[in-house]
């Protein structure tokens, strides 16, 4: 082998090593390269919380089972991109969205809810909803000037010097227990959120920030707050309960 060709070789093999580091270095960084971009992107995250032990799919690939000490699932190093994440566990309802993953950044979704479906489960949550509904006065007829909140042809809040029109057409409304959420549904059959204080979490929102949360097509009879303050439960006319995310990001899980 002549000295040209092991000169050769030995730069080569430097220009192999420096490429290989510099690779290394970034997906130690958290970097990974995109064959149909042609180019490195910094890796993000969906960071998953159920309410309940559960299966975590993507794309519906199995990834594995949520943490054993909160029921919690964290999926790494995902290029930006949409993904189909879908939460299971058998004889539950299932929990499904598109999440959109973006270069540097955790999605959280923090405040996952499935129900039992088979019969002693669906019985049992027929008497936790019966007992709620149980202990609420009728909302829709709520007027009492001593309430922060009062309807009068729209839901108005009465906690400054003049009452403040917060919505129209509304029929009923509920504040959520600690007093940072107003739901309310209307004539229309929508339902609606209000943020009455800031959010420390996953979507974020500001005080006064308003949602549609959905809409039916059906009548609404009553709703309350279930469990939390990220669940609404409403009845509808001709439909039973439902029960129903405030979390918007891709449309609302109603079980």
């Amino acid at each position: 082998m002549t000295k040209s060709t092991k000169r050769l070789l030995f730069y080569s093999a430097v220009a192999v090593f420096l490429i290989l580091s510099y690779v290394v270095i970034l997906y130690a960084q958290g970097y990974k390269y995109s064959f149909s971009e042609n180019k490195f992107f910094k890796t993000g995250a969906v960071y998953l919380r159920v309410n309940t032990s559960a299966n975590i799919y993507l794309d519906d690939k199995f990834l594995g089972n949520t943490s054993f000490f909160n029921d919690s699932y964290r999926i790494e190093g995902l290029l930006p991109d949409k993904y189909t994440v879908k939460v299971q566990k058998e004889n539950h309802s299932t929990w499904e969205k598109v999440i959109i993953v973006e270069e540097g950044f955790v999605s959280e979704f923090s405040k996952i809810m499935i129900l039992p479906q088979e019969e002693d489960g669906i019985k049992n949550l027929e008497e936790e909803i019966n007992l709620l509904f149980l202990q609420k006065t009728p909302l829709s007829k709520a007027a009492s000037t001593s309430e922060p909140y009062v309807i009068k042809k729209g839901i108005f809040s009465t906690t400054g010097e003049t009452p403040k029109k917060i919505a129209d057409n509304v029929k009923g409304f509920i504040v959520s227990k600690d007093k940072n959420k107003l739901a309310w549904w209307t004539i229309n059959n929508e339902v609606w959120v209000m943020w009455l204080s800031d959010t420390n979490y996953q979507p974020y929102h500001i005080k006064e920030d308003k949602e549609l949360i959905t809409k039916f097509s059906t009548q609404i009879k009553k709703a309350a707050w279930f469990r939390d303050e990220d669940h609404l439960i409403v009845s509808l006319e001709k439909d039973g309960y439902k029960i129903l995310e405030i979390d918007i990001r891709d449309g609302v899980n109603i079980i």
